[in-house]
């Protein structure tokens, strides 16, 4: 069975069994059935995938791969928390931890894909800033949208997740609907019940079908 593969340091891709980057995938191993072997690929998430039908040369391929991504990742992460811990040091009276943080990091699109830091890092360099009184981040730069690069990831950590915009519209509470449906002719309508709604008229006399003279509905739309 011939396969087109693709394996990189980045991504593993055996059509048409799977195509991913290797930080998607938990562990790589063999299990046998009549002496043949099948490459179990386990998915972050608990899901496997079954893969028959490779030589011994794509099999030690397939795993110097996962072998060099996961030794990559092991360094990287050591590198963090060091850089983590050297943050508490002293540091020059004109300068502040976060513009250390800030000109010593930048975003790397090339590690847009790399793995979720462990939660202990950014609990730890987030507390440290703390320490300092240094918990204006504001000063970075803000973190892409679906980057996961080791800046990024941190200045999350340091900023939070950002507020979704609200529209100034939703952000006023609305009893009532109001479509105007002629000059001086309103319909109102319960928003939570849309089969409760009257028609206001604000000519002479201004009145409404509910049959009140100073009701609500009124006071809606004038108020709009």
């Amino acid at each position: 069975m011939e396969l087109s593969m693709k394996i990189t340091p980045k991504l593993l891709s055996i059509p048409p069994f799977i195509s991913t980057t290797w930080v998607n995938i938990s562990s790589l191993h063999i299990k046998r059935e009549k002496e043949e072997p099948i490459l179990i690929i386990s998915i972050q998430g608990g899901n496997q995938i079954e893969i028959p039908h490779l030589n011994q040369g794509d099999l030690d391929a397939i795993f110097e791969a996962h072998a060099k991504f996961s030794e990559t990742e092991k360094h990287l992460t050591k590198d963090i928390l060091e850089n983590a811990f050297s943050f508490s040091l002293p540091i020059k009276s004109e300068g502040s931890m976060i513009d250390s943080l800030g000109s010593a990091m930048q975003h790397n699109p090339e590690q847009s894909d790399m793995p979720p830091l462990p939660p202990e890092v950014l609990e730890k360099i987030t507390a440290i800033v703390r320490v300092f009184g240094l918990e204006d981040a504001s000063v970075l730069g803000k973190p892409q949208p679906n980057c996961n690069c080791v800046y990024c990831q941190l200045t999350r950590g340091l900023q939070g997740e950002p507020e979704e915009e609200v529209a100034i519209e939703e952000l006023q509470f609305r009893d009532w609907e109001i479509d105007q449906k002629d000059e001086k002719l309103y319909h109102v309508t319960n928003p939570l019940d849309k089969n409760e709604y009257y028609d206001v008229f604000l000519g002479d006399p201004i009145g409404c079908t509910c049959g009140q003279k100073n009701c609500e509905h009124i006071r809606a739309v004038l108020n709009t």
